[in-house]
């Protein structure tokens, strides 16, 4: 099931006590949740539902009430308070209510309410998104809908997609092919080694994730490789039939400035525990190992499954 905003980034957001500020979102100013809470109510595309999958019997209602309803479901209680106001509470209608949601609150609900609109072209998903979009550029906040997700032009969500895509690939692999189980389970080690600062241990985790991929690829092709250092099997890929490369593109190029980046970090940095002066691997350094791991993981899995396809067409 496709997870909302506030689940995808549950490690980057703090929420406490109603404030609508986080380490991800920043600070959204009330004009702009304004603007966004009326494109939310403008577009309440008619939907119908069956109660009882039983009988014929349908009733009426709209996305934004659907989408609420999955928010709700999400959250375990209700959001939106289903009265109207009187006057005395300026911010008890729904409109207002959608604007003091707190902000990942409010980015899952515009991302539920995109998914249950349509593909009409007058009041459907794309003139949905350019409202919402248009609503974040008036006041220059850096956010857009793409998709149907909230994406935010930030390096740690960036990070974030990186190695939850990675793993999540890997994931689906490993039920299919259990040869990738080891290389999921070390890029999860080295994502939560990252995360409890043990730094050196997450540089090898991720290098040793990186070399179990390569591994399964060149096995795949019958070769003994099970013993094979980062070095051989970088030269195995690059001189084989493995990487579908431009002509102005040379292998070589590729694997001693791509290819060998990440066990070139871990050779230097971690496998010592420290740098060359012993001054201990800070986390930007762990971070760019880790996000190597993963892009390098994705990009030699995609590289062998595009073969894959070749081969069986």
């Amino acid at each position: 099931m496709k997870q909302v905003f506030s689940q995808r980034y549950k490690g980057l957001l703090h929420n406490g006590d109603g404030e609508s500020e986080d380490d991800l979102c920043g600070k959204i100013d009330s004009a702009t949740r304004r603007r966004l809470a009326s494109v939310v109510e403008d577009f309440r595309e008619p939907q119908a539902y069956q109660p009882n999958r039983y009988d014929s019997w349908t009733e009426e209602t709209d996305a934004l009430a659907s989408a609420i309803g999955r928010l709700s479901d999400i959250l375990g209680y209700s959001p939106i308070m289903n009265f109207a106001s009187d006057g005395l509470f300026p911010d008890s209608n729904e409109q207002g209510q959608i604007a003091n949601l707190p902000t990942p609150h409010l980015f899952d609900l515009i991302e539920l309410q995109y998914d249950e609109l349509s593909d009409s072209p007058t009041d459907g998903r794309e003139e949905y998104r350019k409202e919402i979009n248009a609503a974040f550029q008036e006041d220059d906040v850096p956010w857009l809908l793409v998709d149907g997700r909230m994406v935010k032009i930030d390096a740690r969500q960036f990070e974030q997609d990186l190695k939850r895509k990675a793993l999540e690939q890997l994931h689906e692999l490993k039920d299919t092919s259990p040869a990738f189980q080891s290389a999921y389970d070390e890029l999860t080690k080295a994502v939560e080694f990252l995360k409890k600062g043990d730094y050196p241990e997450a540089i090898t985790n991720a290098e040793k994730s990186y070399e179990s991929v390569m591994k399964v690829i060149c096995a795949e092709e019958g070769q003994e490789v099970s013993s094979e250092s980062a070095d051989k099997l970088t030269k195995r890929l690059s001189e084989g039939s493995y990487l579908a490369l431009p002509d102005s593109l040379s292998a070589g190029g590729l694997r001693s400035n791509v290819l060998m980046s990440l066990p070139y970090l871990r050779n230097h940095a971690a496998a010592h525990g420290a740098g060359l002066d012993n001054s201990p691997i800070d986390r930007p350094l762990a971070n760019i190992a880790v996000n190597l791991a993963a892009a390098l993981d994705m990009y030699l899995i995609d590289e062998w499954a595009d073969q894959q396809q070749t081969n069986e067409g």
